[in-house]
């Protein structure tokens, strides 16, 4: 039993750090500023967790440094996670001025534990030791300048506002937002920050469990299993969140040209909210991405990815998928597949299908395969390569196409 217990914890971080790996370290990506406020949420998570393993398998004996460090991080989570939606919803590229009072609570508690933190080697271990020997210790034990009582009712607090705020988040820009342009995207992003919040909803509901435990069952942590439930829901909602993102990436797109404007409120009259909407001018995103197929004729890379011309024109991905869609009305495999095309008949000609064949020009046109150029040529021109150049052919290429 105890070793799937372990093993559970153990993957739920590992599935953490291969999320980060999505976040972070996904080749020729433009990295957002909700992709690092996500990350560092997912961080923290870890970090909790571990914690958590190194002192259940008393393998905090090794590290005794390290014992409490996770209860001020825990109070980074709740509002990393209402800034990530912010920042997605918002589109915010940066931190706002008075945002640096969502850590008010993290520095709070790192100065109230740092007694604990400043103590000797020989003190920090012998308190372990008394806490691994009746895990109740945990809680009545006064490691800080605060009693643990005062941890273990602000977390919930805290974790209940910053879920309203989330969720009156979302509420208003479902309410607010009506954009057919990007209805699609909108829906696949809007779905996952719901999830993100209710599986968040789960870590409140744990540590009210948690307390309730504590408050009814005597000595709930000496050797009881039900201890563990709380543990359990936090993983498992950390879990359902790195899943979500692994198995559907294409969320971290977020919401393509969206921008606010400032609104006077319906309801209150001297209340301004931000309304979203779509700006319709692109006409420099477009420039950017014409100059940089004209000069750099990247197009004739067969494996050319969305994410490498991303990168290279500095318009982000659900941006750049988004503007070739609406401006240019294809998607950008035929976007880029038509400029292959208009390539391959610039080349054309009858001394040039004399030296190579059809299809030794249609590859070094930017195709990856004989069957793909076919299939698009078709699919642009309504007949072959060979009947549509037909007046060029020489009998011998004609009989090499």
């Amino acid at each position: 039993m105890l070793e799937w217990i372990d093993f559970f914890f153990k993957a739920s971080i590992l599935c953490g750090l291969l999320t980060i790996f999505l976040l972070l370290f996904k080749k020729n990506a433009l990295r957002s500023f909700s992709d690092y406020l996500l990350t560092a949420f997912i961080l923290c998570q870890c970090w909790t967790i571990l914690l958590f393993i190194l002192v259940y398998s008393e393998s905090i004996l090794d590290y005794p440094h390290l014992y409490k460090s996770a209860a001020p991080i825990t109070f980074l989570i709740a509002p990393l996670g209402y800034l990530y939606v912010r920042s997605v919803l918002f589109n915010e590229v940066a931190f706002k001025k008075m945002d640096f009072l969502h850590a008010l609570p993290f520095l709070f508690f790192s100065l109230n534990y740092l007694p604990f933190f400043a103590s000797s080697t020989e003190s920090k271990l012998a308190i372990l030791n008394a806490t691994l020997l009746d895990r109740n210790e945990a809680v009545t034990t006064q490691l800080g300048l605060l009693p643990e009582s005062f941890f273990y009712v602000l977390r919930p607090v805290q974790t209940l506002i910053y879920l309203l705020f989330q969720w009156a988040l979302l509420m208003q820009f479902n309410k607010a937002f009506k954009v057919k342009e990007v209805e699609q995207q909108i829906t696949v992003v809007t779905r996952w920050l719901k999830v993100f919040t209710l599986a968040n909803a789960t870590v409140l509901f744990s540590l009210v469990f948690l307390i309730l435990l504590y408050l009814s069952v005597p000595n709930i942590f000496v050797e009881n299993l039900m201890s563990l439930i709380p543990n359990y829901l936090l993983s498992f909602s950390f879990v359902v969140i790195c899943a979500y993102l692994l198995v559907n990436p294409q969320v971290l797109n977020g919401l393509p040209f969206v921008k606010y404007k400032e609104k006077k409120s319906r309801l209150l009259s001297d209340t301004v909210v931000q309304v979203p909407f779509i700006h319709k001018n692109y006409a420099k995103e477009i420039a950017q991405l014409e100059a940089y197929f004209a000069n750099s004729k990247a197009y004739l890379q067969p494996n050319l990815s969305i994410s490498e011309v991303a990168v290279a024109t500095q318009i982000p991905n659900r941006e750049l998928s988004f503007l070739i869609n609406s401006y240019h009305k294809k998607r950008f495999s035929d976007y880029l597949n038509d400029m292959r095309l208009s390539h391959f008949l610039d080349q054309v000609d009858a001394a040039t299908l004399d030296q190579f064949t059809i299809e030794a020009i249609a590859l070094a046109s930017g195709f990856s395969s004989k069957s793909s150029f076919y299939r698009a040529f078709k699919k642009k021109y309504g007949s072959s390569p060979s009947a549509y150049l037909q007046p060029l052919l020489s009998p011998a290429n004609e009989r090499n196409s």
